[in-house]
């Protein structure tokens, strides 16, 4: 693969993965009470923790994988059916498995703290983990790192993911707009169009990590 055609696939993947526009309620939902200084310095911290441990997962996955005794090809065919399962929820307009819970912990909170003037900052939780960076998305720069050409894959996978979270936090910051512009119609639109291209991408992870182990299984046969 090219250095072009895989920043592309790790373009695509991270941003339908990350899904900017589906955080787009929880985002606007969690700082409505904010002015725009503190939602913007908000959404940096989130952005800024997002960073970091997609970082930690894209130069250190492939030490977890190996202190585990996890093959690459292994991690390829669990991430193509995760990949396969948020696309199929993103298709169908479902809330995302890794994002259970979520509203109901945010309600309750709010329930809990109901005429207080403290305010929890939800730079870090949630926004920032797991509504970024989730499940999703280090999985997807742990099976990126070791397919990108050359010696230098996890400069590449940064690269992009640098690329979507900026382009996650200009959409977040004009979320308001953003949703009155598009409307619900709209995102769903565009939710469904990005499902579709992740179980395509979750088919050929699992193709990619399958096929070595039966190639392997039919020359030990």
């Amino acid at each position: 693969m090219s250095t072009t055609a895989f920043m592309l696939v790790a373009l695509s993947s991270l941003f339908a993965v990350i899904d900017p526009l589906g955080v787009i309620p929880f985002f606007s939902g969690l700082t409505r009470h904010m002015d725009r200084r503190r939602k913007r310095n908000t959404l940096i911290k989130a952005l800024v923790t997002a960073c970091g441990v997609l970082a930690v997962f894209t130069f250190l996955g492939p030490q977890l994988l190996a202190l585990f005794g996890i093959t690459i090809d292994a991690f390829r065919i669990a991430g193509g059916v995760i990949f396969f399962g948020i696309g199929l929820d993103m298709l169908q307009s479902k809330p995302r498995r890794w994002r259970t819970g979520i509203n109901r912990a945010v309600a309750d909170d709010a329930l809990m703290h109901e005429g207080d003037d403290t305010e929890e900052d939800p730079a870090v939780a949630p926004l920032g983990i797991p509504m970024i960076a989730g499940p999703g998305s280090i999985t997807t720069v742990m099976v990126l790192t070791p397919q990108a050409p050359g010696p230098m894959g996890g400069l590449l996978v940064m690269a992009a993911v640098l690329a979507i979270l900026l382009l996650t936090g200009g959409i977040l910051m004009g979320a308001d707009a953003l949703l009155a512009r598009l409307g619900h119609t709209g995102l769903r639109i565009i939710e469904k169009l990005m499902g579709l291209l992740l179980t395509v991408i979750a088919v050929q992870l699992i193709i990619d990590g399958a096929a070595p182990v039966i190639r392997g299984m039919i020359g030990t046969a």
